[in-house]
């Protein structure tokens, strides 16, 4: 199991690596449908082809969403996990580079989606300014922008339905692509937000966490290594401490004849 502050085995890194990559890569295929789809809703005749397209849309929308959140997470957690290991580890080039590689990818990702969603909501805000200027031929620029923000409410627009046998689908439909571009909108903004969190670096207190981390582990080894110095040096100093004993140990004073006879003490004068 891997430690907390070491990655997984590099054959379950690579596993990760590839899941991720194929995620992206089914991101791309979705971008790619949602394209066809809103441009086959860009020159829809038919309500019902129109709604059609728009339910394929937006059920895309979401499932890609979804992917795009997941993937965004998992290439943070390489980045935060690549934090935590010192750059001695075997494995710290490779997940650096692969997590580098897919990092881009994903931008890029990004990058393009966004790129196609400002490009959709531009001609969607063009073919709704084209029918109020059927409507309203002597419209300024301002009204237009006016009726782009809520077509919906639009009096003039609305009272021009009324005129016509189609009155409620007509304003209906232009309601749907008034939701729509809000929709977009509210897609263009996730993309914004995701792009810019891939851009920030893993915060600075977790660099620190990983230094701190590894002069913790250097201390302990010059702490373990002082220990068993110092364990060596009790024991050199206990082996010295018998044979200094057994040196210096008293042996019994004998009186020569030639002196009165005298009882001598080896104990210890006795502390008072």
């Amino acid at each position: 199991m891997a430690s907390k502050t070491h990655p997984e085995p590099n054959n379950s890194f690579l596993v990760e690596i590839s899941q991720i990559e194929q995620s992206i890569n089914d991101i791309q295929k979705n971008i790619s449908l949602i394209k066809n789809l809103q441009d086959q809703l860009l020159i829809s005749t038919s309500a019902y082809q129109a709604r059609s397209f728009a339910s394929q849309r937006d059920d895309l929308l979401n499932s890609t969403r979804t992917l795009l959140i997941n993937v965004k997470d998992r290439i943070k957690k390489i980045e935060y996990e690549n934090t935590r290991i010192p750059s001695t580890n075997p494995e710290f080039g490779l997940r650096k580079q692969r997590h580098q590689y897919l990092k881009e990818k994903f931008t890029n990702i990004l990058d393009d989606y966004r790129g196609l969603e400002d490009q959709y909501m531009r001609q969607h805000m063009e073919r709704l300014a084209r029918q109020y200027r059927v409507v309203n031929p002597e419209a300024t620029e301002a009204e237009i922008s006016d009726y782009l923000s809520n077509p919906s409410n639009e009096p003039v627009f609305q009272t021009a339905l009324l005129r016509s046998g189609e009155a409620r689908e007509a304003l209906a439909e232009v309601q749907k692509r008034h939701e729509d571009i809000k929709q977009i909108e509210a897609t263009i903004t996730e993309l914004a937000q995701l792009f810019q969190e891939m851009q920030l670096q893993v915060e600075a207190q977790d660099e620190v966490l990983v230094a701190v981390e590894e002069n913790v582990d250097v201390t302990l080894i010059k702490t373990e290594k002082a220990e068993e110095d110092h364990n060596n040096n009790e024991n050199n100093a206990s082996a010295s401490t018998v044979t200094v004993t057994k040196s210096f140990s008293p042996t019994p004073t004998v009186a020569s004849a030639a002196s009165p006879s005298k009882t001598v003490s080896t104990a210890l004068p006795s502390k008072t």
